[in-house]
């Protein structure tokens, strides 16, 4: 069964995720861990997410404890809170689902480095469909991307931070492994509370080709992290993503 540390419940994603544990079949909430000193360490995590219960679990601002308690943590913060809660994953080498974004490549490095001993799922995008698009981009660059024009038009919410999401860096990254020459531009926008969108446009003379994918609400985001923790349970290490976790060849 998966005991899971949800970090952040009070974050956006983190009230999701507590509700997604808390719906799923074999999953309970093991714990959830806050910043130092948060006002609400002490509360029930059911009371504080939304659940209208109390599951008997109180957040704590206590990193060791809350680790070493769960069989693996789901973390979807900021980077230098994701960087001090992968170390307490390695200490206590317990699988982890990092879904945070705007890493610094020498950040991205220490999760890769962290894999030779507990097993990661480390995504900038845990739904299921968004992860479908990224093999559909890999058709395209094959068949027709050295005759395109190709740019990413992304929209998120306006407390979103990075800019260009980890979304978008991933569809780049796709895009880039096949066509390495290949100038792709991303365009960002903040604004209102829209979760996610990305629109990829393929521009040939003559005709167009968008693809585009929404995101209506986050929770496809704090499923796709449950189901991920989940994958984890059979792992003893290793660096994996979302399209191992949905078996997407």
């Amino acid at each position: 069964m998966l005991e899971a540390l949800v970090i952040g419940p009070r974050g956006k994603m983190g009230r999701l995720i507590v509700k997604s544990l808390d719906a799923a079949k074999n999953a309970r909430i093991a714990g959830a861990l806050a910043p130092k000193g948060a006002e609400y360490v002490g509360k029930d995590v059911g009371l504080l997410c939304g659940l209208g219960k109390e599951i008997g679990v109180k957040v704590t601002d206590d990193p060791e404890s809350a680790v070493r308690d769960c069989n693996a943590v789901i973390d979807f913060t900021f980077p230098e809170v994701s960087i001090e809660v992968l170390k307490y994953a390695v200490k206590y080498k317990k699988a982890l689902v990092c879904g945070t974004t705007g890493f610094k490549k020498e950040q991205r490095e220490e999760f890769l480095k962290a894999s030779e001993v507990i097993p990661i799922v480390f995504a900038g995008n845990t739904s299921i469909l968004i992860n479908h698009v990224y093999r559909i981009l890999e058709y395209l660059a094959k068949n027709v991307g050295e005759f395109a024009d190709i740019d990413i038009v992304e929209m998120h919410d306006r407390y979103k931070k990075d800019a260009p999401s980890g979304t978008s860096l991933e569809m780049r990254e796709v895009l880039k492994r096949i066509l390495p020459e290949k100038n792709v531009n991303i365009h960002s926008i903040r604004g209102g509370d829209v979760p996610s969108t990305h629109r990829i446009i393929f521009n040939l003379p003559g005709e167009r080709l968008e693809l585009t994918h929404h995101a209506t609400t986050f929770q496809c985001f704090a499923e796709g992290a449950v189901r991920a923790a989940e994958f984890l349970l059979s792992k003893e290490k290793g660096f994996y993503t979302m399209k191992d976790v949905y078996g997407i060849s």
